[in-house]
């Protein structure tokens, strides 16, 4: 981000690689910590991973047409809905359709696309849940995750043992419809409900901040992430919002009509300076977290029955932004 801390040097992003391997939806996807890795989760039921540093045939120049992932991951049965690794990358955790949450060795691929099939590939399957797994956030450094389901649970997982500590305590609020873990802190997990956002303590299970969303604010909160140096809590909202709130008290901070069409997907670089929102209006913008100004626009994705951008993402240590959508393609932008 070298280009961007200097204010007088923007960076402009541009789409580097389309991946157009999946048949439906791209819902989830989730870098590598470390590599230029990328994986995908899709309503067409499998997970996909893609090395972005160059394909197979040595050519770093390759056009996305020559794109293909080096591994395809099946087993869940029907849609999976998330996905996110865990903090070393040795593997990643997705949650599906089918209430179950799956564990995958990365480690076990030799990121040859054509290689034999290995067993050792999927690991455990974790059956805690009983309806669609919608949202998975695994900690940025520490072996603890946080899963969200449509049987209105969140559970705080143990990712060395593969087990629940936690189950959280979400009142009448309805199925949670995302969470955030904090960085610093493995003590609280910040999720969004339809028409909430809370701060939980992990060892009781209760909530410890509500945060104040405004009453005419009615529509569902579709994504709730935290900041990775301040107490600040971002928000995606149906309306077109997004909503900036303090961690410690819940108090709204600002809010920003962002789109024209419900804000669906965010992600914070790891510097805490950019933020990135997607829409269903088929839009990522770029936002400056200093002035909450939007620096950059771009519409890339097709709508699907009036939906477009499900996720986005910023690499944890290098420069790229990545984005999935409804019309079942993956841009990567650098």
């Amino acid at each position: 981000m070298s280009a961007i801390r200097d204010g007088s040097l923007r960076k402009t992003w541009s789409t580097k690689y389309t991946l157009r391997s999946h048949f439906d939806g791209v819902r989830s996807l989730a870098f590598h910590p470390e590599d230029l890795m990328l994986m995908t989760a899709s309503d067409d039921g499998t997970l996909k991973y893609w090395n972005l540093f160059r394909n197979w045939n040595g050519n770093k120049k390759a056009s996305s047409v020559d794109f293909e992932p080096v591994h395809t991951f099946r087993g869940h049965d029907g849609p999976v809905l998330s996905c996110t690794m865990n903090a070393n990358g040795e593997c990643c955790i997705s949650g599906g359709a089918d209430s179950t949450i799956r564990v995958w060795n990365l480690s076990c691929t030799t990121g040859d696309p054509y290689e034999a099939y290995d067993p050792a590939i999927a690991g455990p399957i974790l059956r805690e849940h009983t309806d669609a797994v919608w949202h998975l956030k695994h900690h940025p450094t520490q072996p603890y995750m946080v899963s969200c389901s449509a049987d209105s649970r969140l559970i705080w997982w143990n990712t060395e043992k593969m087990a629940p500590l936690t189950k959280l305590s979400v009142s009448d609020w309805g199925a949670p419809t995302s969470a955030d873990t904090f960085p610093g802190d493995v003590a609280r997990v910040a999720a969004s409900f339809p028409h909430h956002a809370a701060v939980f303590d992990v060892e009781t299970g209760k909530p410890v901040v509500n945060f104040k969303i405004p009453d005419n604010a009615a529509d569902t909160v579709y994504r709730i992430i935290i900041h990775p140096s301040l107490p600040i809590a971002v928000t995606a909202h149906e309306d077109r919002e997004i909503r900036f709130f303090d961690t410690n008290t819940g108090e709204l901070l600002s809010s920003m009509v962002a789109h024209l069409d419900a804000v669906s997907a965010l992600s914070l670089d790891s510097t805490g300076l950019y933020l990135v929102s997607g829409s269903h209006d088929s839009s990522l913008r770029f936002w400056s977290m200093d002035t909450k100004t939007c620096v950059q626009e771009t519409t890339i994705h097709r709508k699907k029955f009036d939906e477009s951008v499900y996720c986005v993402a910023f690499h944890p240590s290098k420069n790229y932004v990545a984005s999935g959508a409804a019309d079942g393609v993956c841009k990567v932008y650098a």
